[in-house]
């Protein structure tokens, strides 16, 4: 039975007024719900922080969230917003001894709304948040770990890897992207099974990386492959599934992130397709984690089963303004389609204690 519908477009609005509300829970009873919350959303306790990043868009900055409360033995976890009003994982990990692993990177269009607040700052324009705050750490990467061949995932660092080829270049010259960790599906097998409009940054990205140094590049690790920088490890889940639906999603890679003793679990878009394959190649306990990066931004990805063997406390959700206000939604617990509606529902049902949401603005666990 098909469980989610083919890609969805998902309009990016240019809306910034981010309201943080303490949402209710709203069950109804019977098998429709609307809005299935829950009560213990961060938005009721959050503390701005003067430390991370921030950005300009329209003359207006996005906030930045600090939760202490996560016990990382003085290690970061940093999701973006970024520059966007849509939708891009873009998640930063800074080690207890600083060191950085980028999950990802996300899209490559914040250039025009952060240059000002570059300027402003020292006259030196960087097209990108991540960018700015990777420079603001040293301009040295010990890691990069990317889930799959998508603008939204991997646009920032094919931009960064580009721009590092000119010489002096103002933006991205003196950036060290560290050790690359990805695998992907052949290029022939996305071009007879992805989306067409795809193509050309999946090509894009996989050019980039063939001309990365081989030392530097770890392309398609196996399974159980391992490594650590200061007190974060890292453990690589899979290797990139061949599926003919939904083929760059699906073939997402996963990652166990290890840090002080607390689990992230990272997986990129992953549908319940490939969700469905972990499960079957996984003892559960390998998949159980502290904190999950809600897949596919909170919509068509996952599973009910997949969540449950995850159990976590709590949620990244990188999603839009746009997309987290459809959790409000009706929906069905037996629909076939995994809405951002119903996987707020899961959550709720397996007792997350705090969700953590990229429409509200940057978010600094520690």
């Amino acid at each position: 039975m098909k469980k989610r519908f083919g890609s969805m477009a998902i309009a990016i609005g240019l809306c910034f007024a981010l309201a943080i509300p303490a949402f209710a829970d709203e069950n109804s009873t019977g098998t429709l719900y609307a809005n299935a919350n829950t009560a213990a959303n961060v938005s009721q306790d959050k503390n701005s922080s003067g430390n991370a990043p921030i950005y300009v868009r329209n003359g207006e900055s996005t906030p930045t969230y600090t939760d202490s409360t996560i016990g990382l033995g003085g290690a970061k976890i940093i999701m973006f917003k970024g520059n966007e009003s849509g939708q891009q994982i873009s998640i930063v990990i800074e080690s207890n001894d600083g060191q950085l692993i980028v999950v990802d990177g996300g899209l490559k269009t914040n250039a025009p709304y952060l240059a000002k607040y570059i300027k402003d700052r020292g006259g030196k324009v960087a097209a990108w948040l991540l960018t700015q705050y990777i420079k603001s750490k040293g301009g040295k990467v010990a890691a990069w770990l990317l889930t799959h061949p998508h603008e939204d995932h991997v646009g920032a660092l094919s931009v960064i890897l580009e721009q590092q080829k000119v010489a002096g270049h103002p933006d991205f010259y003196d950036i060290d992207p560290g050790q690359i960790y990805f695998s992907f599906a052949p290029y022939s097998y996305y071009e007879q099974y992805e989306q067409g409009y795809r193509l050309p940054m999946i090509k894009e990205v996989m050019e980039d990386l063939a001309a990365y140094p081989a030392e530097k590049k770890h392309e398609n690790s196996e399974r159980g492959t391992t490594f650590s920088y200061g007190n974060v490890s890292v453990e690589i889940l899979n290797t990139a599934y061949s599926i003919p639906i939904d083929t760059g999603n699906n073939s997402s890679i996963c990652y166990m992130i290890t840090i002080n003793g607390k689990k992230l679990l990272i997986t990129g878009d992953l549908p319940y397709e490939a969700a469905g394959k972990l499960l079957e190649e996984l003892p559960p306990e390998k998949l159980k984690a502290d904190i999950v990066q809600m897949a596919h931004h909170g919509q068509h990805g996952g599973s009910f089963a997949f969540y449950s063997a995850v159990a976590p406390k709590y949620a990244l959700w990188p999603s839009s303004k746009e997309l987290w206000d459809k959790r409000k939604d009706a929906f069905t617990e037996d629909q076939e389609t995994y809405t951002i509606a119903l996987t707020k529902f899961w959550t709720n049902k397996l007792g997350v204690e705090k969700n953590f949401v990229m429409a509200d603005g940057n978010w600094v666990l520690e």
